[in-house]
């Protein structure tokens, strides 16, 4: 099924492969692991009935796993997916379940016979190995080395679990396999249906909806882009900036009348940048982590009940706007300064068509790590503008900012410098502010400034300080400036909504792209446009943003409505009294729903 792999492929396959066995490893055979080193008194350990059931723990939970693995011998030709833990949901209400058992152990008889043979080899190689317990002249010393070897193997583990030993690795998950796979669709040959099943047992399954029928979808709302085929295509630079937990409220630009306009926020340059920039004053995040911006900013893909990238479905065939420049001849690149790894997102960049992560190693320089999540700013963005000085033009670059993470420190010569406000976070924003400045004073004189288009957000909203930002608007609220140098007609202010999901439909319209693609967001440059612009976020319950009014719902009923711009704290439900608007935004919703869940789970995320 993949006759397309070389040697050097499958090398790569099978390193990544060894580390989510691991992981696999020790989420099935952590129990009997456990119980095996506890230390606990001799005349237990030694005693038959406990060494039994220790036994008996070891062969169900391994013997679960090799199940699994034996079922997705078949089972993946038919998903092209290792199986998850939603195939329990999808078979939940079938009457027939046990026949369907019996004609899969009769049709494949042979998968049958493999996993016989497993559990008879896994019995026979457990039987062969001996427990030999030494009783010791020492109780102290026997709880002491007990003990020892238990916290140890527990630190293992959790080295096991996370990948590597690194503060900034979260626990691998199913798109961290992407590093080691060059098109999404071998990722699977790197995992193992045992950690699959594991890592999306947390994970609610999308569900197929039809409140629609195609033809009438269609008509309501669709993420298809059909740009004019004669557009001519301009090939300027597009540089993303990605800024760390930059909420809305640390930027004095957008809070003018704040603290009865006495407030200056914490980003003197962003807000000199903005009096040069497109501004679309409600601009909006679509998720409330890291992993949500990557691929909203990136691919116009937002996420749902979770994360997409810790979804199934990130192994589909994503189109993106790394794809798409990469086609027109544009080198791809990604700027992290974390330890390489971290967040997964070398992984996730890799799966959305980026070809060259920058992070922590290229750096190469630890005397300018904060020690805990990467390299300070003000370095790293240098690096940055050193780097794309060297790149062929046209560019495709984002890059993402980390000095804004707690514990909120800036560096040693910084300290005392900036004010530092109400919240941690704040002292920190205005110290990578300060680094956003040094790098455009350096990038302005280069020859590839002025054909580039600059996308300054962030990943992010993040705690806040004033009441007006605690709502369900500010939760969500980011700036969102296009900045492009020496184009008159990419400045001023707009009172239109903006989203991250917005960003790879209006960049290439900026460009004037001409073949169809795939985006969830809008071009909100687009002036022919006859849909209001909206924004959408799933917190618990559907949000969609539109002219005024804030839908909340989660799709079965009609919902709540409030007009967002003057019930900031979303006291009058107008339901009753806005029926139209209720059913125009419910209808709206609902058909983003339905294009949402159907294409991710029938892996149409690109044009075809």
């Amino acid at each position: 099924m993949f006759p397309h792999l070389g040697w050097e492929d499958w090398f790569n396959i099978l390193k990544g492969g060894g580390k989510f066995d691991i992981a696999a490893l020790f989420y099935f055979g952590g129990l009997p692991l456990v119980m095996m080193l506890l230390p606990v008194p001799e005349k237990w350990r030694n005693n038959k009935m406990y060494l039994k059931i220790v036994r008996l723990v070891f062969f169900i939970f391994i013997g679960i796993a090799l199940l699994l693995n034996c079922i997705d011998f078949i089972y993946y030709r038919f998903t092209l997916r290792r199986t998850t833990f939603s195939v329990l949901q999808e078979f939940q209400n079938e009457k027939n379940g046990l026949k369907l058992v019996w004609d899969f152990i009769f049709d494949f008889w042979y998968v049958v016979l493999i996993f016989a043979g497993l559990i008879l080899s896994m019995i026979w190689l457990y039987n062969r190995v001996q427990a030999r317990f030494n009783s010791s002249s020492s109780k102290l010393r026997y709880y002491i080395t007990g003990t020892g070897i238990l916290v140890l193997t527990v630190v293992l583990a959790i080295g096991g679990i996370r990948g590597d030993f690194k503060h900034s690795t979260r626990p691998i998950t199913i798109s961290n396999a992407g590093d080691y796979v060059k098109s999404p669709n071998e990722i699977y040959l790197v995992l193992n249906t045992p950690f699959t099943f594991i890592r999306t047992m947390s994970v609610k399954g999308l569900k197929k909806m039809e409140y629609y029928k195609e033809y009438a979808l269609e008509a309501i709302y669709t993420p298809v882009h059909t740009p004019d085929p004669a557009n001519h295509f301009q090939k300027k630079n597009v540089v993303l900036i990605l800024l760390e937990s930059f909420g809305k409220e640390a930027v004095g630009f957008y809070n003018k009348d704040l603290d009865n306009g006495t407030y200056k926020g914490y980003t003197p340059f962003l807000d000199s940048l903005a009096g040069q920039s497109k501004v679309f004053w409600n601009s909006f995040a679509n998720g409330r982590k890291s992993i949500d911006a990557i691929p909203s900013c990136i691919a116009s893909i937002p996420s749902g009940f979770n994360p997409f990238v810790l979804t199934p479905y990130v192994s589909d065939t994503i189109g993106g706007l790394a794809h798409a420049l990469k086609n027109e001849g544009y080198h791809t690149s990604f700027f992290h300064g974390a330890p390489n790894g971290s967040m997964g997102f070398a992984a996730i960049i890799k799966l959305l068509g980026i070809a060259h992560y920058y992070g922590k190693n290229e750096f190469n320089n630890d005397k300018e790590y904060d020690g805990i999540w990467g390299i300070w700013d003000e370095p790293f963005f240098q690096f940055f503008d050193e780097k794309l000085s060297s790149f062929q033009q046209p560019f495709f670059s984002t890059i993402f900012s980390v000095s804004s993470h707690h514990p909120f420190k800036v560096p040693k010569q910084y300290e005392g410098v900036f004010e530092k406000g109400a919240l941690p976070v704040f002292e920190c924003i205005s110290y990578t502010d300060m680094a956003l400045r040094k790098f455009f004073n350096r990038a302005k004189t280069q020859p590839w400034f002025n054909n580039t288009l600059f996308i300054i957000s962030a990943d992010h909203a993040t705690e806040t300080h004033h009441r007006e930002y605690q709502n369900a608007w500010g939760e969500y609220a980011i700036p969102i400036l296009l900045y492009a140098p020496g184009d008159d007609n990419m400045k001023g202010v707009t009172n239109e909504i903006i989203q991250q999901i917005d960003i790879m439909p209006t960049v290439l319209g900026y460009l004037n792209y001409n073949k169809p693609f795939l985006a969830y967001g809008n071009n909100v440059l687009d002036s022919t446009q006859q849909d209001p612009h909206f924004a959408y976020q799933y917190s618990g319950g559907y949000r969609w943003f539109q002219g005024d009014y804030l839908l909340m719902s989660d799709a079965l009923k009609p919902g709540k409505l409030y007009n967002w711009k003057i019930d900031r704290f979303l006291q009058a439900d107008l339901a009753q009294q806005k029926p139209d608007t209720l059913a125009r935004m419910n209808k709206r919703l609902k058909a983003f729903i339905q294009q949402y869940n159907n294409r991710l789970i029938d892996n149409r995320l690109t044009v075809r």
